[in-house]
Formats: C-alpha cells, sequence, structure tokens
C-alpha cells in the first residue's frame, strides 16, 4: 500500500513538474525523468526570471505535500527512509535542472528569480508546514530519518549553485557543479 502511495505521488509529480526539466515526454521512472534539461533561453528576460523563481518555489511546496502525504500514515521508519530517499534524489535532480536554467540567466535576472522564490517560501501556507514539522518530529528518535526530512526544507538550495557551493561543497562536487 505505501508503495502504491509512493508510486502515486511520483507520478503526480512527474505529470505536474515535467515541463520544468524541458520539452520532454514523461519517462517511465523518475530518474529517467530527471535527466539535465538545456538551459532556458530567455526571450523576456524578466518574465523568464519570474516565472523560474515560480517554478521551484512551486517546487518547493509540492514536495512539501509530498512529504506529508508519505509521512501521514506514520509508515515504519524503514520505509519512510526508503520513500523519502528516493523523493529527496529525484528532488534534487528536478532542483539541479531549474538551477541550471537559473545559471543562464543575468545576474539581475538571477536575483529576481530568488526575490520571486523567497517569497513564494514565505508563503508556504502555516498549517502545511505545521503538518510537515510534525511528520518530521514523530521520528526525532531517528536522526537519520529526522535529517532526511529536515533536508526538504531548505532543498531550493540546488537550484541555487552559488549558494549550494557554499553550503555542501562536497555534495556540488558530487553533482558536477563547479
Amino acid at each position: 500500500m505505501k508503495l502504491r502511495l509512493f508510486a502515486l505521488i511520483l507520478v503526480a509529480i512527474l505529470v505536474l513538474f515535467a515541463p520544468a526539466c524541458g520539452k520532454k515526454e514523461a519517462a517511465p521512472d523518475a530518474a529517467a525523468a530527471a535527466q539535465p534539461a538545456a538551459p532556458a533561453v530567455p526571450a523576456a528576460s524578466g518574465d523568464v526570471a519570474e516565472n523560474l523563481g515560480q517554478k521551484i518555489g512551486s517546487s518547493y511546496v509540492e514536495t512539501l505535500k509530498q512529504v506529508v502525504a508519505m509521512l501521514n500514515d506514520k509508515p515504519p521508519a524503514a520505509d519512510a527512509k526508503a520513500m523519502l530517499g528516493d523523493m529527496k534524489n529525484w528532488t534534487i535532480e528536478l532542483m539541479v535542472n531549474l538551477g541550471r536554467e537559473r545559471e543562464a540567466l543575468s545576474v539581475a535576472d538571477r536575483a529576481k528569480a530568488d526575490t520571486v522564490l523567497s517569497s513564494r517560501i514565505a508563503a508556504v501556507p502555516a498549517d502545511l508546514f505545521k503538518e510537515y514539522q510534525a511528520g518530521q518530529m514523530h521520528y526525532k528518535d531517528d536522526r537519520e530519518l529526522f535529517q532526511l526530512i529536515a533536508d526538504f526544507n531548505i532543498i531550493t538550495q540546488y537550484a541555487n549553485f552559488e549558494l549550494l557551493k557554499k553550503q555542501l561543497p562536497e555534495e556540488a562536487k558530487r553533482l558536477g557543479i563547479q
């Protein structure tokens, strides 16, 4: 049942966010769907920057919703780790792809995208964040799982390569972000 829920959630994410990964057809699995997308070519750079900030922010909110849904039934820690580990890997791929689009922007447009993203993060519904934190607290005795859940709160750093290199330099190297 939990794997079926995870598969359903993953399909929903693919349907919602496949356009953020480029003009590819939906792939049969998350790893195939999360291949790097070509950087966006800004047509009207302000609009592209704003749209990108919205895409990253919407992806973040949707990810939090999926984490809450996965933890809603309080699955055993081993099951939660497996589901959330897969979800984190997929979300990192998505954020890195969006980060590549961000890198293609001018410095001013990156700042605009970041401002839009910050606004989107600040507008996360309080009840969603409360549910997220409650799900995390359920696993407070499992440090590894507790941290895995916490990682989703700052997952947008993977879309900002300067920030990622500063905060998680080994992770940036692992992903080929120089």
